[in-house]
């Protein structure tokens, strides 16, 4: 029964099963494609024979299966084949297709070369060249400097070469010095994006204008997942207290200033309908100003699926049982996975689904058995006191930051042979919340940059200042705290 109900979900466990059958072991390519064209044609043949009707579920998912072996093994970057060749590259011509990080020591950003596949990594050092100029994205350069093979950093667990290789990105240049790099034209990227990355200098400008260099620095990460200009002490005292999450633009980020224009338009009387389709152009800017971070395009491709099946099932287009968070992200993780097959052994892609899984089990699963035991079910609104509404919001806070940063703490040990004990049980109990209204606070703070009302952009500025700070003391407590880290 949960299988029909969720037939997605199915769809996607054999789909994975696939990769990582590819992953494991070596596939020929003219095999599998072989294989996968038999299976296509046998479900073909199901449709009208008698006999394999009775096959046709596993015939679907065992098409399923061939096909994520097919498309991973056809989506394997060949790095390997351009390292032997790496060294000789001694100058580069190319594209920036990244929105380039600006920090006070360096840059970086990612160089498509013109007449060769893949990617490059380039890092621009600042402190040897204080006078330098700003890269921005779309720009077409010629760098002189060498090409070197990725290398992992000495003592790090983290696979940093094969990170890269999953971006296509076969290589790393360092520039020291502007003369070692000669912009041939500007803007020569994606107008839509281009677009996108103007908006993003425009309100990054203005939080620099209003805020001190470290908190806009901060308030740069929690809006646009933009860590390069926030000072490294910070950053570390975020890991350590295992609240790094709300430092990358995901889809909490994005559900906070979500639930931030709902409560807008609730407030103005707007239907849940009109919400979903007011809140789409806003989830489009956001992810065209962040940039397309996978975190951030698995909860628009979420939201989006929600949004359509809701309407659908209103209109009894199809069946509401099918307006399921589970198909919602089991359908954004095929997305993203029929895009990019070796998504799935990215970091960032694990963490975001585990924790997004998280908290969607706990919700169908955990608040139910919850709500009886403390007897905190839905009441006639007659009935519903503010304590209990009060409660009913706390216990399912806790319930759903315990759960995503369960399944996130696995992912992180697995990966990086770490585990945050007091972030999982109190850093992100104390600074989420903070966290939510940081990012309202730099919401309204962008809005009345551009009205004409100088006093009040300079009283949300102090308070966005004091509580930006706020954050910044508890992180650092909670991260020196005994026991704050654990590594094995």
């Amino acid at each position: 029964m949960k299988y029909r109900r969720r037939p997605l979900v199915l769809v996607l466990i054999f789909f994975v099963l696939g990769i990582l059958i590819a992953h494991t072991w070596e596939c020929r390519l003219p095999w599998l494609t072989g294989f996968t064209t038999l299976m296509l044609a046998l479900n073909i043949v199901s449709l009208f024979t008698q006999r394999l009707q009775l096959l046709r579920t596993l015939l679907v998912l065992s098409t399923c299966t061939a096909l994520g072996a097919l498309l991973y093994t056809n989506a394997r970057f060949p790095a390997e084949r351009l390292y032997e060749h790496t060294e000789k590259i001694q100058h580069v011509q190319g594209t920036v297709v990244s929105y380039p990080d600006h920090g006070p020591q360096r840059s970086r950003f990612v160089l498509k070369p013109k007449n060769a596949p893949g990617y490059l990594q380039v890092f621009y050092d600042h402190t040897r060249d204080p006078e330098y100029f700003q890269i921005h994205y779309g720009d077409e350069l010629i760098i002189r400097a060498p090409v070197r093979v990725p290398t992992n950093r000495e003592g790090e667990l983290f696979d940093y070469r094969e990170y890269l290789r999953r971006r296509d990105i076969w290589g790393v240049i360092w520039v020291y010095r502007e003369s070692q790099v000669t912009i041939v034209a500007r803007r020569q990227g994606s107008p839509v994006l281009q677009w996108g990355y103007d908006l993003r200098q425009v309100l990054f400008a203005q939080l620099e204008r209003h805020l001190l260099s470290e908190h806009s620095a901060l308030l740069k990460g929690l809006l646009f997942g933009e860590r390069e200009s926030l000072p490294k002490e910070i950053e570390e005292s975020f890991r350590d207290a295992g609240v790094m999450h709300v430092l990358v633009a995901s889809g909490a980020n994005l559900g906070m200033i979500l639930a931030l224009l709902a409560l807008i338009m609730r407030w103005w009387g707007f239907n849940f309908t009109k919400l979903y389709f007011l809140a789409a152009p806003v989830v489009l800017i956001y992810l065209l100003v962040v940039g397309f971070e996978v975190s951030l395009v698995r909860a628009t491709a979420m939201f989006f699926f929600l949004t359509v099946g809701f309407f659908f099932a209103e209109r009894g287009w199809m069946l509401k049982r099918w307006v399921d968070p589970l198909q919602s992200l089991a359908t954004a993780a095929l997305a993203i996975l029929l895009f990019d097959p070796e998504a799935l052994f990215d970091v960032g892609f694990q963490l975001s689904f585990a924790g997004t899984l998280g908290i969607v089990l706990a919700v169908l699963y955990g608040w139910p058995r919850i709500e009886e035991c403390l007897s905190l079910t839905p009441r006639p609104p007659r009935e519903e006191t503010l304590l209990r509404r009060l409660l009913r919001g706390i216990v399912l806070f806790v319930l759903v930051s315990l759960a995503a940063q369960l399944f996130i703490a696995l992912v992180m040990a697995y990966h990086f042979h770490r585990i945050y004990l007091w972030g999982v049980i109190l850093g992100n109990f104390v600074i989420v919340p903070l966290v939510t209204v940081a990012l309202w606070g730099g919401v309204f703070l962008l809005i009345a940059s551009v009205l004409p009302l100088p006093f009040i952009v300079h009283i949300i500025g102090t308070l966005e200042g004091l509580l930006l700070q706020l954050l910044i003391t508890l992180s650092d407590f909670f991260a020196h705290l005994p026991g704050a880290v654990w590594s094995f």
